[in-house]
C-alpha cells in the first residue's frame, strides 16, 4: 500500500486504518533500512506532497521551519541567513543529492543518532510542533526526541518546529569519517548568549538520542565572568568533563563509547573557548 497524503488529516486518516504503515517523505533513511531487512510495513504513508510541511516563516515566537523542508532548502532560504548552525548542520548533511530530498523531520525523529541537525535545534531551544487525532500540541524538542525516537512508527505528525530568537554566538562541530558532507561519529552545537548570560549546550552521538548538557550549561553559566575579557581555561576544561560525564554514548562499528566521549569533551572545551573569543571580538 503506498497512499499519497495531500493533508494532515488525510495521512492520519490513513494511519488510522493502516497502524502498521510508515509515514514517509524524504525516505533516505527509510527505504535504505526496508532493504537491509531491519522492517517490513504494511505500507507507506506520504507526507512530501501536504503544502503546509514545507513552510520556512517568521512568527511570533521566532522562525518556523517545517517538517517537510528538504536540508537543502535550509541552505539557500535568506530567512536562515541568521542561523549559521541551522545551515552548518545541512551543509554536512550526505551529498548535495541527498540533501536534496533528506527532509528536516526525518533528520530529527529517526533510530540513526548520526544525524547533525537534532544536537544543533536543542542548543537553539527549538519547541516541535505536533499533530495527531486528538489535535495539536506543542512539545520541548529534547522531550520529544526522547518519547519518540522515529516518528514514522508513531500515530502523530511533525509539523515542524520553531526556533526562538536568539543573540551572541551559534557554532557547531563534529568528528566524521571524512571531511565534507557525512554522517557524524559525535558533534557539538553550542549557543551563548552574553546579554542572557547563557550557555545552551547540543550533543549527537552522545546517547539514544540527541541531548541537552544541563550540568556543564548551568556550571557555564556561572563560572564565567561575563564582565571579563578572558576565559579561564579551567573553565573550559571543567566544561567539557561535564560535557562528557553526562554522555551515554554507544559503542559499535563507527566508535567506541570511550572515543565518542573523548571527543565530546575536546568539542566541547574547544567550541566554549572560540564563543568567548567570537563574543568578545564582537564588543
Amino acid at each position: 500500500m503506498f497512499l499519497q497524503a495531500i493533508t494532515l488529516a488525510e495521512a492520519l486518516k490513513a494511519r488510522a486504518k493502516h497502524p502498521q504503515a510508515r509515514f514517509v517523505a524524504g525516505g533516505t533513511t527509510t527505504i535504505p533500512e526496508q532493504n537491509l531487512g531491519r522492517f517490513q510495513p504494511d505500507g507507506y504513508i506520504s507526507l512530501r506532497r501536504i503544502p503546509s510541511l514545507r513552510r520556512i516563516e517568521v512568527t511570533g515566537d521566532g522562525l518556523f521551519l517545517g517538517a517537510g523542508c528538504a536540508m537543502a532548502d535550509l541552505l539557500t532560504n535568506p530567512l536562515l541567513e541568521d542561523q549559521p548552525i541551522i545551515r552548518l548542520a545541512a551543509r554536512t548533511t550526505g551529498t548535495r543529492q541527498l540533501r536534496s530530498r533528506s527532509t528536516v523531520g526525518g533528520n530529527l525523529f529517526t533510530t540513526r543518532i548520526d544525524r547533525t541537525l537534532p544536537p544543533c535545534l536543542l542548543a537553539l531551544e527549538a519547541v516541535g510542533h505536533l499533530v495527531s487525532a486528538s489535535g495539536e500540541s506543542k512539545r520541548d524538542l529534547g522531550e520529544a526526541l526522547r518519547e519518540c525516537r522515529d516518528l514514522s512508527t508513531e500515530p502523530e505528525i511533525l509539523v515542524g518546529v520553531t526556533v526562538p530568537r536568539t543573540a551572541g554566538f551559534q557554532g557547531f562541530t563534529r568528528v566524521a569519517p571524512r571531511n565534507g558532507g557525512g554522517n557524524a561519529i559525535a558533534s557539538v552545537a553550542l549557543c551563548l548568549d552574553p546579554g542572557r548570560k547563557a550557555v545552551r549546550l547540543g550533543l549527537g552521538g552522545a546517547g539514544p538520542v540527541a541531548m541537552r548538557a544541563p550540568e556543564a550549561e548551568r556550571f557555564a553559566e556561572s563560572a564565567i565572568d561575563w564582565e571579563g575579557d578572558n576565559l579561564d581555561e579551567a573553565t573550559a576544561a571543567k566544561f567539557g568533563d561535564l560535557a562528557a560525564e553526562q554522555c551515554e554514548p554507544p559503542d559499535d562499528v563507527m566508535a567506541s563509547n570511550d572515543y565518542r566521549r573523548h571527543a565530546i569533551k575536546v568539542m566541547a572545551r574547544r567550541i566554549l573557548e572560540r564563543a568567548w573569543e567570537d563574543c568578545h571580538e564582537g564588543r
